[in-house]
């Protein structure tokens, strides 16, 4: 940290001062740790309750970890705002498990989290941050609109961008693969007997509109809220675009907005939008407008 700036932003923002002090405390704190433990995983505690282990040199920590405010914070916020004690939370593409941690609190004991991983390397650690906050259930596969069999690309050490295309993947170059049991969404859902879905967050690199298709049955009876990576750093790959999103979207009567961290509540989408290398977009059924 540079001492010259930090203190001008402590005589003029305080709350910045204070969030970079913080990611400053983290880095040192980690680095300290993985000195005296260097192949064991750091526990990260959310605000809201649940423990994510941080494994040393892994892709995702590489990501989230020390400035853990700046990581997706439309879809934390977004969890927050729809999920309820009770309720139900699909997590495709769960990776870690970054997002089924954080839903375990706000569903409680009597809600349910699902979390969907195709990598299987990245399963295990799924399998294990769900085990050691006592909930969730794993399930081990990609999501795809036909069941069968699939190759999953990883580039290098970058595990957090594995993708179903080759030149799909957001970072890196595609340098090993594994063949994994494809399912769909509605396959997974009837197996589990699910009698409820408040909601669903997809982020798989690219194959996020296949994941829609591969559940017609989730869209039409359960209508869930979506929350879902769009962009074209992905989408091309899989030959799909915003306005087969848009079709889907009226075909099932769900409408497309953005979630506003700073507002708390849904906005519009903007043409711009559609021409993001990636965003998180929000489908709501057309019946919850407020």
């Amino acid at each position: 940290m540079n001492l010259y700036r930090f203190i001008r932003k402590c005589l003029t923002d305080k709350p910045a001062a204070l969030k970079s002090a913080k990611v400053v405390a983290r880095q040192y704190y980690g680095q300290l740790y993985w000195a005296m433990k260097p192949h064991a995983p750091l526990p990260y505690r959310f605000p809201l309750g649940g423990t994510l282990l941080l494994e040393p040199r892994h892709a995702f920590t590489g990501v989230f970890w020390p400035d853990v405010e700046r990581y997706e914070p439309d879809v934390c916020k977004f969890l927050q705002y729809i999920l309820k004690t009770g309720a139900t939370f699909i997590d495709c593409g769960a990776n870690v498990g970054f997002f089924s941690i954080q839903a375990g609190p706000l569903v409680g004991e009597s809600g349910t989290v699902i979390s969907i991983e195709a990598n299987p390397h990245t399963y295990k650690l799924l399998e294990r941050n769900l085990r050691a906050n006592g909930f969730g259930t794993p399930v081990h596969c990609a999501l795809t609109a036909e069941a069968g069999e699939v190759e999953l690309f990883v580039p290098g050490s970058w595990d957090v961008y594995s993708s179903l295309r080759a030149d799909g993947l957001a970072e890196g170059v595609a340098d090993r693969s594994f063949k994994v049991k494809a399912r769909t969404l509605d396959e997974v859902v009837a197996e589990l007997a699910l009698s409820r879905i408040d909601l669903v967050k997809i982020d798989i690199e690219g194959g996020e509109l296949d994941v829609l298709r591969s559940a017609p049955k989730v869209l039409s009876a359960f209508r869930p809220f979506i929350i879902m990576e769009y962009g074209l750093n992905t989408w091309p790959a899989f030959d799909v675009t915003g306005d087969d999103l848009k079709r889907l979207a009226r075909e099932f009567g769900y409408t497309i907005n953005l979630f506003s961290v700073q507002e708390q509540r849904l906005i519009p989408v903007t043409d711009e939008v559609w021409e993001s290398g990636y965003v998180n977009l929000i489908l709501s059924p057309i019946e919850a407008r407020n």
